[in-house]
């Protein structure tokens, strides 16, 4: 949005400063990383107990263009506030970077990965849940819907997710039509449910 003056489909100027000035867009990572991690850092001392990075443009990137804008700062993001802030657990979410999260998983560094709906459950514990706690990947719309549809697909993630390190989330922000009585049953059914 920095770039784009708003939003964007494609992320044209963003790609065109990033290969066409490649000193020029470091800058302002370096600046983005650096204001990222103080903010991050003064969160945790203001008493948040975890810590999570949105990078959800991430899939705008791919190849060595997403690990060097996207996976290299995260790094460097969560290093520094690991530094300062050891036992503070963090959490990144790279949305929507496909089977990318796998580096993501093995490399950031961080406590935790937030997975994106399109993300397969059992890739996921049988690639990433070895090396990092998952969080998500409910589908809003889903939450939206409602009914045996919310039911079925909260008691799928649960069953493929819950037996290792795992937070129930959505994979993506709750949007403003969901009824609340939708949010109510899935955090109900979420805590009643045993393996």
């Amino acid at each position: 949005y920095m770039i784009e003056g708003g939003s964007s489909r494609d992320f044209a100027n963003a790609k065109a400063w990033a290969r066409e000035d490649a000193a020029g867009f470091t800058e302002l990572i370096d600046l983005l990383v650096e204001a990222t991690a103080e903010y991050l850092i003064a969160q945790a001392e203001a008493g948040a107990e975890v810590l999570q990075i949105f990078d959800s443009w991430a899939s705008v990137w791919e190849g060595p263009e997403l690990r060097h804008w996207c996976l290299k700062p995260a790094v460097e993001i969560i290093r520094r506030v690991k530094m300062a802030h050891p036992k503070v657990p963090v959490i990144l979410f790279p949305r929507a970077v496909g089977k990318a999260y796998g580096e993501f998983a093995r490399e950031a560094g961080a406590d935790g990965l937030s997975l994106d709906p399109s993300v397969s459950l059992a890739w996921a514990r049988e690639t990433l849940q070895p090396d990092v706690a998952l969080q998500g990947n409910l589908n809003p719309q889903v939450l939206v819907r409602g009914g045996a549809e919310l039911r079925d697909a909260v008691d799928e993630i649960l069953r493929e997710l819950a037996g290792g390190p795992f937070i129930f989330n959505l994979g993506h922000g709750i949007v403003p039509e969901t009824p609340p009585e939708h949010v109510a049953a899935l955090v109900e059914q979420v805590r009643a449910w045993r393996p």
